[in-house]
This record gives C-alpha cells, structure tokens and sequence, in this order.
C-alpha cells in the first residue's frame, strides 16, 4: 500500500505545499490520476523555472521570494547552508512535510 500511495502524496504534497492547496487534496482518499500528477509537476517546474532568474537550476533567497512557501522554509530547505536551494532539495523538503502529514492522519 505505501508503495502505490507514496508517489501521489508526493505529488500532492508537492503542488500542495507550494501552491497552498494540500489540505483540499490531503481529504480525498482517491489517488489522483496520473495525468494529474503530470500536470502538478509541469506546474512545479515551471514555478521554478520561473523564479530562477539567472537559470543557474538553483534558487537564492531573494529568487525564492516568487515561491512563498519555499521562501517560508528557505532555510530549512537549504541543508548544505549554500545561499541557495535546488529543485531537488525543495523536492525533499516536500516529501518530508508529506510524511509528517502522513503520519497524523
């Protein structure tokens, strides 16, 4: 059952934490489809490609500003303390808040 329920909460969790919208998500019990997953990571990306001004694949501080929750949590999601944030550390970051999500339910 985690195994088939992990890549959608990710998914959810992912657009939901930085688009506001996984406590909408989080009630549904239904996976969403797989189109959707699609569509919620194309959104992601371009949210952060969009915020990536300078298109060095990473976020500075003042560039996560575009992306509120990820500025929110900047430091946090910035575990090596470089200044920066990369598309696979908010990615982490995600997963993390996704589980601690799971694990109240």
């Amino acid at each position: 059952m985690m195994n088939r329920t992990l890549p959608w909460l990710a998914a959810v969790a992912l657009v939901g934490t930085l688009h506001g919208a996984f406590a909408n998500e989080a009630s549904n019990d239904a996976a969403p489809s797989p189109e959707r997953v699609a569509r919620m990571k194309a959104q992601f990306d371009k949210r952060f490609a969009d915020a990536d001004t300078d298109h060095d694949g990473k976020l500075s501080r003042q560039e996560a500003q575009k992306m509120p929750r990820v500025a929110r949590h900047f430091d946090e999601i910035d575990t090596g303390k470089t200044g920066f944030v990369t598309k696979e550390q908010v990615q982490a970051k995600v997963m993390e808040m996704a589980g601690e999500r799971q694990g109240r339910k």
